[in-house]
């Protein structure tokens, strides 16, 4: 029989809380690094959603490939395995990016575009890691569509071409 204590309590608190905080400025750093393939990503989620939903369902495979990979016993292939988790998540990373930014311009269209934009971004990618956190709903309904839009419009995002920027 399991006993938990209050400090139990505390500390499953604290990690979603330190979770939450991670999440959401991780996107606001990928969007700052990569700005042209968080634009793609969210063109590719406004325009083509079903496009989305089928590469979204290919990464996911690639993602359930990359945990069998990484539950081999041979050290390189936890090496190949956790190498390919991070590209995996790097995708889904891209991609939620995106669905943050197209969230960010319908709240700031909401507000008659008197926002600032970099505010409006923060506070859709507050809004939407806060939903994916909440408890029966998020979790099993939320998070897994946010996983599957942004690991798809990550991949068409990626696998767009990026301008050439020349040099005079």
């Amino acid at each position: 029989m399991a006993f938990s204590t209050i400090g139990d309590s505390i500390s499953i608190v604290a990690t979603l809380g330190g979770v939450a905080v991670t999440l959401w400025s991780f996107k606001i750093a990928c969007s700052l690094l990569f700005p042209s393939r968080v634009e793609a990503a969210r063109v590719a989620v406004s325009t083509r959603t079903s496009a989305c939903i089928g590469t979204g369902f290919l990464s996911l495979l690639f993602g359930v490939f990359t945990f069998v990979v990484l539950s081999l016993a041979n050290p390189g292939a936890k090496l190949l395995g956790t190498v390919m988790l991070a590209g995996y998540f790097a995708l889904v990373a891209i991609g939620s990016c995106g669905i943050a930014k197209l969230a960010a311009q319908r709240l700031n269209d909401l507000k008659g575009g008197q926002s600032n934009p970099f505010d409006s971004y923060a506070k859709a990618s507050l809004y939407l890691v806060m939903a994916s956190m909440l408890p029966v709903l998020g979790w099993f309904l939320f998070a897994p569509l946010m996983i599957l839009f942004g690991g798809g419009a990550g991949l068409i995002a990626i696998m767009k071409s990026a301008p050439s920027k020349e040099v005079a």
